[in-house]
């Protein structure tokens, strides 16, 4: 075998960002290895709960982890061990494991490595969709050529197969989304109701929640936003939240200056997490947000802006997964703002067609993980 550490072949943009560490779970050393490559906290939870699983079944775990998704395994009692620093790649060669598993926003060293395991083992991959759009053409996301892809729904699948001709559809499985399993078992009437007592929301009003990504989208449209509020005719009582990304640079100053503009109620989120104000809204705005596909999911009304003044037009297949699915409506110029926001405030009939899309495109059931996992197994069984 060519023992020869090729680690020059992979072109790291930045190393800080696509450093890796190495945990281990020990479990039955007779069963097969499961490697798992996480990237960031959306992939950390994205397949945490298939971890969780694989060990509850005592399989042997290695899992290949970035800083950010580190930072979530310390702060609770895992039961994986840190390895000795040294190269992860070195170790999937003495390991060979029997399948490498990573969710498909994964990039940089975990993609590679989980790539070069399969070009040197031929070992089998699965990828996990866990943001919407990662299944279509876009390079960033092809560095790995899965033997297994997991995608959401039939529309995800839909554009998987027309962007990879090559792959066998069979192996293109619809399995819902694993860190969303947490929504099956949460009663949403009561967290919307204490959320909007915590921040000061009564029952009559109307809670419209903007969720920021990075500048320079988030202040042009929550400037627009404003002053499409401005222009809505209802009764109802509106209240506004701006929810801010968390990298997000800009002032507060910068945005107080945007939101004073607004003529109805403002209240702040404070300390609230995201997923309680996902539940307590009324309408949920945001662009291409994690927090707009889980809207649907939760059962809430959400509009996606796109707007061509700022990103020019969109490739269908790129568009939102809820858009698609008319689980969301889709706004691609800051002129047909005002009415989408007055047409979802007020029209109940076009927000019921809305949640009975989600139903029946966002699976919520609670099985999602064990989906993957058997999608997983399925990959092990086929190892030569």
């Amino acid at each position: 075998m060519n023992t020869i550490f090729p680690e020059h072949a992979f072109p790291l943009r930045d190393p800080e960002l696509e450093r890796t560490d190495l945990y281990t779970f020990a479990g039955d050393q007779s069963k097969p290895v499961v490697l798992f490559g996480l990237r960031g906290p959306g992939g950390m939870n994205c397949l945490w709960p298939v971890i969780e699983i694989f060990k509850r079944e005592h399989y042997p775990i290695d899992l290949l982890i970035d800083s950010a998704a580190k930072r979530i395994l310390k702060s609770q009692d895992s039961g994986f061990s840190e390895q000795q620093p040294g190269s992860p790649l070195k170790r999937i060669m003495e390991i060979k494991p029997a399948v490498a598993v990573t969710e498909f926003s994964a990039g940089g060293g975990t993609a590679l490595a989980l790539e070069w395991s399969e070009q040197s083992y031929k070992t089998p991959t699965v990828c996990v969709e866990d943001f919407p759009g990662t299944t279509s053409g876009d390079p960033e996301y092809l560095r790995i050529n899965p033997t297994y892809l997991c995608v959401q729904n039939e529309t995800a699948r839909r554009v998987a197969i027309k962007h990879r001709p090559s792959m066998n559809s069979d192996n293109i499985v619809v399995t819902g989304h694993p860190d969303f399993d947490k929504y099956a078992s949460i009663n949403a009437a009561e967290v919307r109701e204490q959320t909007r007592e915590g921040i000061g929301v009564e029952t009559d009003e109307f809670l419209v929640v903007y969720s920021g990504q990075l500048p320079p989208e988030t202040p042009d449209i929550l400037e627009h936003l404003v002053d499409g509020l401005s222009e809505v005719k209802t009764d109802k009582k509106l209240v506004l939240l701006f929810s801010r990304h968390s990298r997000d640079t800009l002032t507060e100053e910068s945005y107080q200056n945007i939101l004073k503009r607004f003529k109805g109620k403002i209240v702040s989120q404070g300390k609230v997490p995201s997923d309680d104000i996902g539940f307590a809204n009324d309408l949920l705005v945001t662009m291409t947000s994690t927090e707009g596909l889980k809207s649907a999911y939760r059962r809430v009304p959400s509009i996606h802006v796109m707007p061509r003044e700022l990103i020019g037009n969109v490739d269908p297949d790129f568009v939102p997964l809820p858009v698609q699915a008319q689980a969301s409506l889709g706004v691609y110029s800051y002129s047909e703002l005002a009415e989408a926001v007055e047409r979802s405030i007020n029209n109940r009939e076009f927000r019921d067609r809305q949640i009975e899309s989600m139903k029946q495109h966002f699976i919520s059931d609670g099985n999602a993980a064990q989906r993957v996992v058997e999608v997983i197994k399925r990959a092990t069984n086929k190892v030569l």
